[in-house]
């Protein structure tokens, strides 16, 4: 019995050891072929990377099996099966992150396991088109868990009015001496910046500021438009940051100095051109100027045209449509019946695509373009503060809503990184608001649903917010209470 005994357990052992040997010999083999899987999947989303950035849509995890191929029928009959987790994170409109995860399970009485690939999709000809001014990188920490304040510079009220990051440097244009401000970002985010570089100009106050680099020559200019009514648009080399130089003034053509509002107003730089609007005037609102050399801007007089209504924010950006690359111009304006347009400017003459009348009066005041998203943030309303279209059915002038929500207050400013959208309202002591990217969890009849969570940084500025790689600063306003400078960063 005993001799028994132990001979049933050499062979229940030998039977084990023989088994454990062929789960590892599947196990490697399925490993294998889940990691030519996503090799594959992962290239191709680099060939649809070549063919049209855009189409690299964001999407949460999507999970399928994968029954591409007859080794993978198995699967249908409850056998080996390998599902296949795409994960696409919208970085900013130059860059996007592909996680491709395989997932496989070599019996039932095994756990699963997983063969990831990480693709970075960077779009080179968007990052020369914006001067490199955009977010290339993932951020570090969990924006959707909260920020945190880390440094705070206080100054004198200078009636701040626009805030750029490009670099080591923030740019800040102003209503008081010194109009335009450069600091020295700190490299430790706890720091405070230090102010390096300013200019006063011709003593007149500047409403915004677009920094952008020149990546033929490598020097770095500040575009911004100075309430003047016949100098209009300033350029400053700042290569130098500790010493800004004057190269350029320019004046829009058209505008009668005499009119309503003639002064420069808001501006934005896009492959190799300058497009400047001033408010609601007599003559053109909208001007666009080729920066064929970017020191010394010219405007293209055949392009100007009458918006007539005041822009609060525009972005530019090319897309594909109908396999035909095309430039739009998308603009948040004061209006009753177009408070969000969209110009195809891809000629000499801007053409009107859509006229967005949105519900209620309240005007539309800041945007934010983010991957297949326009994100529209508008004054308090009875109706939605925050709304994201489709962009592509903006540019066949189509209307298509992801989703809206109730905010309950104005929005100031929007931008975002690969895990949330940015909002500054202007809400006391819940100024900065952090929202999830997926609208399914907005909703118009309930406040703040989708809102991640929040922060105070009181009397943020119009457009007042910018992203930093792994940081958010803010810009205060006011024109008799100390004013500051805000880092935030997640934990």
């Amino acid at each position: 019995m005993i001799a028994l005994a132990l001979m049933t357990t050499i062979m229940v052992g030998a039977v084990e050891a023989v088994s454990v040997a062929q789960y590892w010999q599947i196990s490697a083999s399925a490993a294998n072929v889940a990691v030519l899987k996503s090799t594959r999947e992962v290239d191709r989303w680099s060939r649809v990377r070549a063919q049209n950035f855009q189409e690299i849509q964001s999407m949460s995890p999507t999970v399928s099996a994968d029954l591409s191929d007859a080794h993978d029928a198995s699967c249908l009959a409850g056998g080996l099966c390998y599902v296949l987790e795409t994960t696409v994170a919208d970085i900013s409109s130059c860059a996007k992150e592909v996680i491709v995860s395989v997932h496989f399970r070599v019996g039932a009485r095994y756990a699963t396991s997983t063969v990831s690939r990480e693709l970075y999709v960077p779009n080179v000809e968007e990052i020369v088109s914006v001067g490199s001014d955009c977010l290339v990188m993932q951020p570090s920490g969990n924006w959707t868990s909260g920020i945190t304040q880390t440094s705070t510079l206080l100054q004198p009220p200078y009636g701040s009015t626009g805030i750029d990051v490009l670099g080591q440097y923030m740019y800040v244009t102003s209503a008081a001496s010194p109009h335009l401000r450069i600091f020295a970002l700190p490299t430790d985010l706890v720091t405070m910046p230090t102010l390096v570089g300013s200019s006063t100009g011709a003593s007149i106050r500047l409403n915004d500021i677009e920094v952008a680099r020149d990546m033929s020559s490598g020097r770095t200019y500040a575009y911004v438009t100075q309430h003047s009514t016949t100098s209009q648009l300033v350029v400053y080399d700042v290569t130098d940051g500790t010493v800004p130089v004057r190269t350029a003034e320019r004046s829009l053509f058209g505008v009668a100095s005499e009119g309503s509002f003639p002064q420069g107003w808001r501006l934005h730089m896009y492959g190799g051109e300058l497009f400047v609007v001033s408010r609601e005037t007599t003559g053109p609102e909208l001007h666009i100027f080729l920066l064929d050399d970017f020191s010394l801007p010219v405007e293209k007089t055949s392009a100007v045209i009458n918006l007539n209504r005041t822009v609060n924010d525009l972005v530019v950006r090319d897309e594909v449509v109908d396999g035909v690359r095309r430039r739009f111009l998308y603009l948040a304006a004061s209006s009753d019946l177009k408070e969000v347009g969209v110009y195809d400017v891809s000629d000499n003459v801007p053409i009107e695509v859509a006229a967005i009348n949105l519900a209620g009066t309240a005007d539309a005041s800041a945007l934010y373009l983010s991957g297949d998203v326009l994100y529209v943030g508008r004054k308090n309303s009875a109706a939605s503060e925050l709304l994201a279209f489709d962009v592509a059915a903006l540019v066949r002038g189509q209307l298509s809503l992801f989703g809206v929500s109730e905010v309950g207050s104005d929005i100031l400013a929007l931008t975002g990184n690969a895990q949330v959208l940015l909002a500054g309202t202007g809400r006391a002591g819940e100024e900065v608001q952090l929202w999830s990217k997926d609208t399914n969890r907005w909703s118009a009849g309930v406040q703040n649903a989708g809102r991640l969570s929040f922060v105070s940084s009181s009397r943020l500025a119009p457009l007042g917010l910018e992203t930093g790689t792994d940081s958010l600063y803010t810009m205060s306003h006011s024109q008799s209470q100390p004013e500051n400078i805000t880092i935030f960063t997640a934990p």
